[in-house]
């Protein structure tokens, strides 16, 4: 694995895209009983007070303070001041030749190199040339640097060395 520096992206309310297992906290201005915390549900759904169901996965944070404003403002509250923000992203997962595999809490900033230790280090079989990460929209990303981003919902693939 290389290790030259590289910084790993940032998530941001602008960028990251929300899917099953994200916590939220939805806060409405002035409105404690539209105020809350929610984990969205394996359909990538939330139900909503006076709204119903709404499709989160694939949205923003801001894209669903927007929807959830606009869904408001129709009847129900003049001018809704709403915002939507991460309380806990979606795990990532380390499998193969690790200590430790298994699904770990997504960190912001969390590198291959960083996965890779918090699963406890490599095992003696591990192959450290051939690392995939299969990203969550199914994308598979082959040989990858240690400096290589994960994202919740990720899958590290360590294989084993053949000697």
């Amino acid at each position: 694995m290389s290790t030259t520096a590289s910084a790993a992206s940032k998530i941001t309310s602008e960028n990251y895209l929300l899917g099953a297992g994200d916590q939220i906290q939805i806060l409405v201005y002035n409105e404690a009983d539209l105020s809350m915390k929610l984990k969205i549900d394996e359909s990538g759904n939330i139900i909503y007070p006076l709204i119903g169901k709404l499709q989160l996965a694939g949205k923003t944070p801001d894209q669903v303070a927007i929807d959830i404003r606009e869904r408001l403002k129709n009847g129900y509250i003049n001018n809704p001041m709403v915002t939507v923000s991460m309380l806990e992203f979606r795990p990532m997962y380390v499998s193969g030749e690790v200590k430790t595999p298994g699904s770990y809490e997504y960190q912001p900033g969390l590198t291959l190199e960083k996965a890779i230790a918090v699963a406890g280090g490599f095992t003696d079989r591990a192959d450290r040339s051939d690392i995939d990460i299969r990203r969550a929209n199914g994308q598979l990303l082959k040989d990858v640097t240690a400096t290589q981003a994960v994202y919740p919902g990720d899958t590290v693939i360590i294989d084993q060395s053949f000697f």
